[in-house]
C-alpha cells in the first residue's frame, strides 16, 4: 500500500502514568484499509477486545481516521494504526518480544476486517506542558505542519505552549518530528504541532477559542491544518 505524504496527528489527552516523566515518546505508525462490509466502528470494537501482553504491549494504541486533511483529499488508506512507547529502548525491547514470540498469532489481528500496509513510520514526540487528563475513547484532534525556518525544536515547544493556552484549558499540545520512514524531508526542518482534546465538545470549544486568541507569530510558518477522529484502543492505565 502506498503510504502518502500525510502528517499523523496527536494521539489525544493522555494520563501521566502512561508515560511518566519521559522526555521523548516514540510513535510507530502504519496505514490500513477497511475491508468491504465493515466500518471504522467495527475495526475499533474488534481491536478493543484484544488481549495485550504486558511484556510486548505499547503504552498506548490509537486508531485514527481523517475527517478533513490538508492537501490531497483522495487517500489510499482509511485509518492509521499508531502505537506509542515511552522510549526507543522500550520500543525495541517490546517489539523484540513480539517478533520473537512462538509461531502462530496472538489473537491480536485485524486481517478479517482490515488490510494494513507494511510501511512503518517512526516519529519523536514531546508534550508542550505537563497538563494531564483522561483518555477519551473517541475524540477529535487537530494537526498543523510547521516549517522551522531556522528555529529549533525547543522554539516549536514554546509555540505549542502558546497554542495550548489559546485553545483553552481542555487542550494538550505536543510537538513531533519524523525520525524514520515517510517521504524525504530535510533533517530538522519540519515539525508538527498536534493538539488533542478530552472530548468532541472540548474540540469545538477549543477551536472557537483560538479564533479569538491566536498565539503570537514567530519565525516558524505553520499551515496544512488537518482534523482527525481518533479511537482509543489500548492504554496501560485502562
Amino acid at each position: 500500500m502506498k503510504f502518502k505524504l500525510i502528517i499523523l496527528t496527536f494521539l489525544g489527552i493522555l494520563t501521566a502514568p502512561a508515560f511518566g516523566q519521559t522526555d521523548n515518546i516514540v510513535e510507530r505508525s502504519f496505514a490500513c484499509n477497511i475491508n468491504d462490509g465493515y466500518t471504522m466502528r467495527d475495526v475499533a470494537e474488534v481491536a478493543r477486545n484484544w488481549e495485550w501482553s504486558e511484556d510486548s504491549a505499547p503504552a498506548v494504541v490509537i486508531f485514527r481516521s481523517a475527517v478533513a486533511v490538508a492537501g490531497d483529499f483522495q487517500n489510499d488508506w482509511d485509518f492509521v494504526f499508531a502505537s506509542y512507547y515511552t522510549s526507543y529502548a522500550d520500543m525495541v525491547e517490546k517489539r523484540g518480544v513480539f517478533l520473537n514470540r512462538p509461531g502462530g498469532t496472538t489473537g491480536n489481528t485485524l486481517s478479517d476486517i482490515a488490510t494494513c500496509g507494511d510501511r512503518v513510520r517512526i516519529s519523536n514526540m514531546r508534550f508542550a506542558s505537563e497538563r494531564n487528563g483522561d483518555i477519551a475513547e473517541f475524540s477529535l484532534a487537530a494537526s498543523y505542519e510547521c516549517e522551522l525556518n531556522g528555529t529549533t525544536f525547543d522554539d516549536a515547544l514554546d509555540r505549542a505552549r502558546a497554542g495550548e493556552q489559546a485553545f483553552g484549558s481542555g487542550a494538550r499540545a505536543a510537538v513531533t518530528s519524523r525520525a524514520f520512514g515517510g517521504p524525504a524531508v530535510q533533517f530538522n526542518s519540519q515539525v508538527n504541532i498536534r493538539v488533542g482534546f478530552p472530548s468532541v465538545a472540548d474540540f469545538g470549544t477549543g477551536m472557537d477559542s483560538i479564533q479569538q486568541n491566536a498565539p503570537p507569530p514567530n519565525a516558524m510558518t505553520c499551515g496544512r491544518a488537518s482534523m482527525w477522529a481518533q479511537y482509543l484502543i489500548h492504554s496501560q492505565n485502562n
